[in-house]
């Protein structure tokens, strides 16, 4: 699907404002510990989803979008923080295509950085120009840092469990990866003078688009192409992670082939298996209808999410949502 102009030239006005506001965000040099791996982290590029998320959702209430740049940004900062952490958690050794911040400093600095960084966030929410509602932003902002976190917990705990259910999945992917969409959402909605049935619809929204967008990145860690990717394919069976594709496959558990089922099990007794059977474990997806079920799903709540805001007013800001959650469902890495 082709996107129209009009989303594409908002879309890279927003993130180029982005950019050049969050270049402003970590101006400190020393200690060069704490703040290098800070500027290497907002750095480091990517499609600033949340903050332009945030940008658009104002649009959508009949807001300008720019009152929302800096808690968009806000958002993006704390975003960050948990992938520094994450990666920590993971022992991931690339992120987008880069050392990931303990990787190329320590452990240490990565921590301090990233608890550094949610400081910083709060202090660049604080530039918004409009803080009449400074109590539902900050209240907003708290329960997004700890419902990440909650989701970074059940995703540690799931790693111990033989089996869990879908039901289970997406709680801890709602929390884990939804929420800051929905953080953005609602933080734009805010500044945009959006009503709480607005800010609900745009909550209902993200978090469809969240979770969809996580199973994509299931999808994606094993199909894709891993250097556009910017990280290893495979990198979810290497570590042994629970994924959409793993839970389905285990629901089908006793209807797979003798092979089928030896590689499972080996999955779960290893924690996680070595690259040369990842093949195995996409012929595995693939034949099974595994993958394909991962895409019906995805387009399921990509439907979901377009029909949650139909509620907001009819114009370009709306017209922006629909294609935000079109262009997440599109995306090939």
């Amino acid at each position: 699907m082709q996107h129209p102009t009009s989303f594409l030239q908002r879309y890279e006005s927003y993130k180029q404002a982005v950019e050049g506001a969050l270049a402003l965000c970590t101006p400190q040099s020393e200690p060069e510990t704490l703040y290098a791996p800070m500027r290497y982290t907002l750095e480091s590029g990517g499609k600033r989803v949340r903050p332009v998320l945030a940008m658009m959702a104002c649009d959508a209430v009949g807001g300008n979008g720019m009152d929302a740049l800096y808690a968009g940004i806000a958002v993006e900062i704390l975003h960050n923080f948990t992938l520094i952490h994450d990666d920590i958690m993971d022992a991931a050794a690339v992120r987008r295509g880069n050392p990931t911040v303990h990787v190329k400093w320590n452990e240490s600095a990565a921590i301090l950085s990233g608890d550094g960084m949610i400081a910083i966030a709060y202090q660049t929410l604080l530039r918004s120009s409009d803080l009449k509602r400074l109590r539902e932003l900050i209240d907003a902002m708290n329960i997004g840092i700890l419902e990440v976190c909650e989701g970074q917990a059940f995703d540690l705990e799931f790693q111990d469990r033989a089996s869990i259910s879908i039901e289970e999945y997406f709680r801890m992917i709602e929390k884990k990866t939804a929420k800051m969409l929905e953080l953005a959402v609602k933080v734009g909605g805010i500044l945009g003078g959006g009503s709480g049935t607005q800010i609900e619809a745009l909550c209902h929204y993200a978090k469809a688009a969240g979770i969809a967008f996580q199973v994509q990145d299931d999808w994606l860690d094993i199909a894709a192409d891993g250097a556009k990717l910017g990280k290893t394919i495979g990198g979810d069976i290497l570590e042994g992670k629970k994924t959409f594709l793993i839970i389905k496959a285990l629901e089908q558990y006793d209807s797979l082939s003798a092979a089928d089922r030896l590689l499972m099990d080996e999955f779960l007794a290893k924690r996680g298996l070595p690259a040369e059977q990842i093949p195995a474990m996409q012929s595995l997806f693939e034949r099974n209808g595994i993958f394909a079920e991962a895409r019906t799903t995805v387009e399921r709540l990509t439907k979901e999410a377009h029909e949650a805001v139909d509620i907001l007013p009819d114009g370009a800001g709306r017209t922006y949502l629909h294609e935000f959650a079109t262009m997440l469902l599109e995306r090939t890495h």
